[in-house]
């Protein structure tokens, strides 16, 4: 495939949409690789009002739950900030389990429903190279340490109500209970595994996967971009119009009035 020398009209004409005839400056050829399309995801920062700068996470430690999909970074903390409340994060530290204090914030992802499908693009030489985005993620400030305080508070609690049984408490009259079920009774169990409270425990029993994270501009990071530049410069063949190619990927291609 090679770049045209005069621009060429694809498709129907912009008038037929009812937009202004607009002059066709460039013509760019377009080339799609897979080398990545199974790894690629595309990270989200829905609390960050501007792009993510290199050197700007620097995350202590990075992991990852391969079959469910879960990532979690664990960012710095300024902690000689005026504005880090020294007292406060000690007590906020217990939620870590390692008796330091609160010196991370870890971002944990969430899922966004795939409704349409997304491409990561590349100029390269002035060619257009796409891979297509495996998945999209959202990465959100966890508290879970927060959880693992009220926890221990709640233990705690129950160590300071807890009282001495009597010896006829003791004495319990032991039974073997046998439980058969039906049908239905299976059924109900089989949906039941699939619920969310199962998925979510599936989930927490998956144990964590390190992470190495390389931060842009690095060699690995410059390595991996380096995929998604297509080889194989074989013409596709096309079976579709391409407006029936636009179609399938974003819906429809008539313009909102």
């Amino acid at each position: 495939m090679t770049e045209p020398t005069e621009p060429a009209t694809l498709g129907k004409p912009a008038t037929e949409y009812g937009l202004p005839n607009d002059e066709i400056l460039v013509e760019v050829p377009v080339y799609l690789t897979q080398k990545l399309a199974k790894q690629l995801h595309l990270l989200q920062y829905p609390q960050k009002n501007s792009t993510v700068r290199k050197g700007e996470l620097n995350p202590r430690d990075a992991r990852i739950k391969p079959v469910h999909g879960q990532l979690e970074l664990d960012i710095p903390l300024d902690v000689d900030s005026p504005m880090y409340n020294d007292e406060r994060g000690r007590e906020l530290g217990g939620g870590l389990g390692t008796g330091r204090r609160l010196d991370i914030t870890t971002l944990g992802s969430v899922d966004i429903p795939k409704n349409s499908d997304y491409l990561a693009g590349v100029i390269h030489h002035g060619e257009l190279h796409l891979t297509n985005i495996a998945k999209v993620t959202q990465l959100r400030p966890s508290l879970k340490y927060l959880d693992r305080l009220a926890e221990k508070k709640l233990a705690e609690s129950k160590i300071d109500d807890y009282e001495e049984p009597d010896d006829e408490k003791d004495a319990k009259t032991q039974t073997i209970q046998v439980t058969v079920r039906s049908a239905q009774a299976e059924e109900a169990l089989r949906q039941q595994q699939h619920s969310i409270a199962f998925i979510q425990k599936k989930l927490e029993e998956e144990p964590w996967s390190r992470l190495s994270y390389y931060d842009v501009g690095t060699s690995e990071s410059v390595s991996k971009c380096g995929k998604l530049v297509a080889t194989n410069r074989e013409p596709l063949v096309c079976r579709t119009t391409p407006d029936e190619y636009l179609t399938s990927v974003i819906g429809s291609t008539a313009p909102d009035v």
